[in-house]
């Protein structure tokens, strides 16, 4: 199908901005844009040209259909995330400045009680295809190479977080083997997180 996977550049980083944008929805315009749309894209636009946190171009690979960029992957190892996030939170002031910086820490804080993967465990961040590339398979596509990048590092068990109420990315990810295994309630921050949970989902390989 014309399909090619290959690692991200630093100078995809506005088309990688927007796939970002689309997986985290709702939340991650109140999470990481605090509320502004274009304070997001500018988050991700900021981390993806860095190096060494979670959102970096290293960590991604872009799909490409026709030569045209169609969807995104980001995944690693779990046992990287602490490292991860505080290279994220080098670029933290840059970014929100000092008073949307400490709105941003306490925002997150609401998030610091669920452990998103275990050393064991690779993760999938954030899996995206653009809207006009939808059902033509470049999703399973994507995650048959999370599989395969996890099982050559030796991984036994693939892992990825999704909002409860995205009906349609829990069906794809059940298609392809993987199951909830917990449930996490936002419960009073509902609304300000605009979501009322995820589900942690397994895979095992």
């Amino acid at each position: 199908m014309s399909l090619i996977i290959r690692p991200a550049r630093k100078k995809d980083g506005i088309i990688a901005s927007c796939l970002l944008a689309e997986t985290t929805r709702d939340f991650g315009v109140q999470v990481l844009g605090l509320g502004d749309p274009d304070l997001q894209i500018k988050a991700f636009s900021k981390w993806f040209a860095d190096e060494g946190n979670r959102f970096s171009y290293q960590y991604t690979q872009i799909a490409e259909k026709y030569g045209i960029a169609a969807g995104l992957l980001l995944a690693f190892s779990g046992a990287e995330l602490p490292a991860l996030e505080m290279g994220c939170a080098r670029q933290m002031f840059k970014i929100y400045g000092i008073l949307g910086a400490i709105r941003m820490i306490n925002r997150n804080r609401t998030l610091s009680d669920y452990p998103e993967a275990e050393k064991d465990e690779y993760i999938i961040t954030h899996l995206a295809v653009d809207e006009n590339f939808r059902r033509q398979g470049i999703g399973n596509a994507l995650i048959t190479r999370a599989v395969e990048d996890a099982t050559r590092q030796g991984f036994k068990k693939l892992v990825l977080e999704v909002e409860m109420d995205n009906s349609e990315a829990v069906a794809l990810y059940k298609r392809q083997g993987f199951e909830v295994v917990n449930t996490f309630y936002y419960n009073d921050k509902r609304g300000l997180l605009t979501s009322p949970g995820f589900h942690k989902m397994l895979k095992l390989l």
